[in-house]
């Protein structure tokens, strides 16, 4: 017995040390670095759903970096937190890396959480699909996505092989968010088809290579869940909701860039198919960009794009027909001063939106970034003034056809019989019309901007590096 205890009380610590001993090269000799930002957000009007006007949040992110065996062995870890006053379901936490890398003469090996970019344009990145947006804090963040990353470098080629372990969903603003669509997104509880699930393994490949001195490609392919949901109705009028729906898809891209010069020209295409629908889409555009401009060390870049997706009204996106025009201007000062720009514009409905961005460091560990969007015209899709007319609209639009609802659709006028009897739903042709007219905000053709609110903002962050 006393054996027993002497072994029980020895093996924790031979395990333990043993442990500690496999994983002292990540804690040895490493770096930490960290970023406090305090974000203010001000929205021109009160939000169409009561939401308030101001809005602040913090943003906490660290940083620790090491490595050992001569730099051939890497280890970056970076958590992150929001914290949003007013929007509970912006309120996250993230580990956006916790990778160690193995560097080889002619190839890597990254295991762990990161991030991928894939992507040629600037507007529209249709390509990158490796890992899932971080909806409610900005649009070009990401959460982290498990991996394990073979890259193998031949001459001129890089060969990316990923298999990604599990899947991250998307994140969704609240209903005491701002920058909703006009249902709120229930993320607790998407649908998955019967060909995947949340526990998936996916996979990636990415081959690129330089084809001359001017034209970079870059040929890839996905397997696993898609990342962008088709969303369906909750059928609920007390508490209407969109719920996500995942399905499997299989995407091929392809990415070229033509630099010559001042010039440059980018494409992003790719095809997609799966349980759901086939479909392709591009965008292509040209950069120019001015050195020295004003007499001055400021460089000045010029951009246009073009966004097609066919699927025309039925993409689940507000981009399928749409001109972009920007820029951007780099101070190329010691203190990282740029600006940015663009416009947004559809020419069937001749909506347009605008965003401006500028960001300049304050000493050594401040930097102040600042950011506006207003839209200067939105369509105004024609609503149904009856409820009869809204349902008979819903039953015919993307939002029940693709997710194959029409026994929820059943149940939900059953429903709607029982609560307000059959008498009063024949005799009061505006029972739920308002929940239904919301809906039909996101399933119109015309829909657009619709899908958000009339969120005009501007954007302070501050942020402190130590």
């Amino acid at each position: 017995m006393r054996l027993l205890v002497v072994l029980g009380c020895l093996i924790p610590l031979v395990v333990s040390s043993e442990v500690y001993a496999l994983a002292e090269p990540f804690f040895e000799n490493g770096d930490w670095t960290a970023e406090t930002g305090v974000e203010y957000r001000f929205f021109k009007d009160p939000g169409e759903f009561g939401q308030s006007q101001n809005v602040l949040a913090l943003h906490l992110s660290g940083e620790y970096y090491t490595s050992w065996n001569d730099d051939s062995d890497l280890f970056t870890f970076v958590p992150y937190l929001l914290i949003d006053q007013e929007d509970s379901e912006r309120t996250h936490a993230d580990i956006r890396e916790a990778l160690w890398v193995h560097v080889d003469e002619f190839w890597e090996l990254r295991t762990g959480i990161t991030r991928v970019f894939w992507g040629k344009t600037e507007f529209v990145n249709l390509v990158d699909v490796v890992n899932q947006k971080d909806l409610v804090d900005d649009d070009d963040e990401k959460l982290g996505q498990p991996m394990l990353n073979l890259s193998v470098v031949r001459d001129r080629d890089i060969i990316d092989f990923y298999l990604l372990f599990g899947f991250r969903e998307r994140t969704f603003p609240g209903v005491d968010g701002r920058l909703r669509t006009p249902l709120p997104v229930d993320a607790s509880n998407p649908i998955y088809s019967p060909e995947t699930s949340k526990n998936d393994i996916d996979f990636a490949f990415r081959w690129q290579r330089p084809l001359n001195d001017h034209l970079d490609m870059a040929l890839s392919y996905f397997s696993g869940v898609n990342r962008e949901p088709w969303y369906s109705y909750n059928y609920s009028l007390s508490q209407p909701m969109l719920i996500p729906n995942y399905h499997h898809i299989d995407q091929v891209g392809l990415e070229l860039e033509y630099i010559y010069e001042s010039w440059a020209l980018k494409f992003e295409g790719i095809n997609v198919r799966s349980e759901v629908e086939d479909y392709y889409a591009m965008v292509g555009g040209v950069e120019y960009t001015f050195n020295g401009v004003f007499n001055s060390d400021a460089d000045l870049t010029l951009i246009t794009e073009y966004v097609y997706d066919s699927r025309d009204g039925e993409s689940p996106t507000y981009l399928e027909h749409d001109v972009a025009f920007g820029g951007r201007l780099f101070m190329n000062d010691e203190y990282g001063t740029t600006f940015q720009g663009g416009m947004l514009w559809d020419p069937d409905t001749n909506e347009k939106a605008v965003t401006f961005q500028a960001e300049r460091r304050l000493g050594s560990q401040f930097k102040l970034e600042f950011r506006a969007v207003t839209v200067l015209e939105r369509a105004a899709p024609e609503l149904s003034d009856s409820t009869l007319a809204a349902v008979s609209a819903l039953v015919n639009s993307p939002i029940i056809q693709n997710n194959y609802n029409y026994r929820q659709l059943l149940d939900f006028v059953i429903r709607v019989i029982q609560e307000e009897g059959l008498e009063e739903l024949l005799t009061d042709p505006t029972i739920g019309l308002d929940t239904l007219q919301q809906l039909q905000r996101l399933i119109t053709d015309s829909r657009k901007l619709n899908l958000i609110e009339s969120d005009d903002f501007v954007e302070l962050r501050l942020n402190y590096y130590y």
